[in-house]
């Protein structure tokens, strides 16, 4: 019996969810390093990473592998360009790390209103949209708090004139993270579906 259509958004198995996790990765590696992405003219994936992580796998060892991979990729990148990304690692980098979790947590609450089975594909959708959004924008507030309290480069700024100056930077982190996630879920969904119809296939051998 075919599984509830708003179900196909989750992997449908171990080796779908692996593939997925290796995905988000090699995104994070291709896109969070500032020479692969510029190059490639592609926007940060971490923050829609975070939120799908939350959404399909839930697991605080998932969460901790890609905070841990994230430090990675940034530590080579100060390794690689040395003093031009050293101010990355200031004493407010720790906020950067809160603001993925929040994202993740996001996608958690969502992913568990999701898998109850309570809910048709349109308030499913707009579960993940709402969570999205709200995530994101608790995440931006969290890391450029953070970055303006404790960055130590904003000397005597008034937290207004910093706030004014970076509130219009959101909108790009919220639709660079919406246009992942909206075509990572469609992957999932197409790749589901031909999955579920392979399987439904009758043997003709």
């Amino acid at each position: 019996m075919p599984h509830p259509i708003h179900e196909r958004l989750f992997p449908a198995s171990r080796l779908v969810a692996i593939a997925a996790l290796a995905v988000m990765a090699v995104s994070m590696l291709a896109t969070r390093y500032h020479h692969f992405s510029s190059a490639l003219h592609l926007a940060d994936t971490s923050w829609a990473v975070f939120f799908l992580a939350g959404l399909w796998f839930r697991q605080v060892r998932v969460l901790g592998g890609l905070l841990a991979l994230a430090v990675v990729i940034d530590l080579g990148s100060v390794w690689l360009d040395g003093a031009a990304m050293a101010s990355c690692f200031s004493p407010a980098y720790p906020g950067v790390l809160v603001a993925y979790a929040v994202l993740w947590g996001a996608g958690r609450l969502a992913g568990a209103r999701l898998a109850s089975g309570s809910n048709g594909l349109t308030m499913a959708m707009a579960w993940v949209v709402g969570a999205l959004i709200t995530g994101s924008a608790a995440a931006f507030l969290v890391s450029n708090v953070t970055f303006y309290a404790f960055s130590g480069q904003f000397g005597d700024m008034p937290a207004v004139e910093y706030a004014t100056r970076t509130l219009p930077y959101l909108a790009g982190y919220l639709s660079s993270a919406a246009i992942y996630s909206a075509m990572a879920l469609a992957a999932m969904a197409l790749v589901n579906t031909l999955r579920e119809g392979a399987g439904e296939r009758p043997d003709l051998s």
